[in-house]
């Protein structure tokens, strides 16, 4: 089965908090979840969360500081999770205590993926961020290194700038969300593509400054527990035939 994927849910809040819920998910079994957070701040430095929820463990995969590189206001951070019975609920955004001036986030679930390993380990290859945060452009770039298998893994992109617009991602990518928020304002927005792309971009409107974190997703071995089935099969018909029966 090839990857597939999907939104769970996704929203751009500008309330004051020092934490968030997003609305209630019901992740699949053995699913790939990944979410997006990308938060702010009125002084730096600004603050890494830590995510909740599901009966699940998430772990973050990478995280980038911007706006500007010397003394930070904005951050977006990226987490994975599986499991072999979520259960259905919110997931919490928590920063620790420490107040944000907003908050976008995107949970998406990718199925067809590698389940080995703890809490999607497997099943992410490589994180890349982008470069140059303080310079500002209308668009952002990732690079990746060539994909394990170019064919059947995915390439993820989750990229932010500073307004409040829609997002436009590359040709032949889907677009899985596209959130922001005013005062300040804050756009985030993910996309996905089946096969390789080592430079997956994201481009907008204003000039702005920007953000973004891109994996490799990687796909489930070929044939799985359908192929499993028909080797076993296969030897019990050559141990009958051997017998002479």
């Amino acid at each position: 089965m090839p990857i597939t994927a999907a939104n769970l849910t996704a929203n751009g809040v500008t309330t004051n908090a020092s934490s968030y819920n997003t609305a209630s998910v019901t992740p699949g079994a053995n699913t790939l979840i990944i979410v997006s957070v990308s938060n702010n701040i009125g002084t730096a430095p600004v603050t890494t969360p830590t995510l909740s929820g599901n009966g699940l463990t998430y772990v973050q995969i990478d995280t980038l500081a911007w706006n500007t590189v010397a003394s930070p206001v904005t951050r977006t951070t990226m987490f994975r999770a599986m499991g072999a019975s979520p259960s259905a609920g919110a997931i919490t955004i928590d920063f620790g205590g420490t107040t944000q001036n907003g908050c976008i986030w995107a949970v998406n679930q990718f199925s067809g993926t590698d389940t080995s390993g703890t809490n999607g380990s497997g099943a992410v290859v490589q994180s890349a961020l982008s470069t140059n945060p303080d310079t500002n452009a209308t668009s952002v770039t990732v690079t990746l290194a060539s994909f394990g298998d170019a064919a059947n893994n995915a390439a993820y992109i989750s990229a932010a700038h500073s307004a409040n617009e829609a997002a436009t991602q590359e040709t032949g990518w889907t677009e899985l969300s596209d959130n922001g928020h005013a005062t300040p304002n804050r756009s985030a927005a993910s996309a996905w593509l089946l096969g390789e792309d080592t430079s997956p971009s994201y481009s907008w409107a204003s000039n702005t400054g920007k953000g973004a974190i891109a994996i490799e997703v990687k796909a489930a071995a070929a044939g799985g527990a359908a192929a499993a089935a028909i080797r076993s099969k296969g030897l019990r018909t050559l141990a009958l035939t051997g017998a002479g029966i």
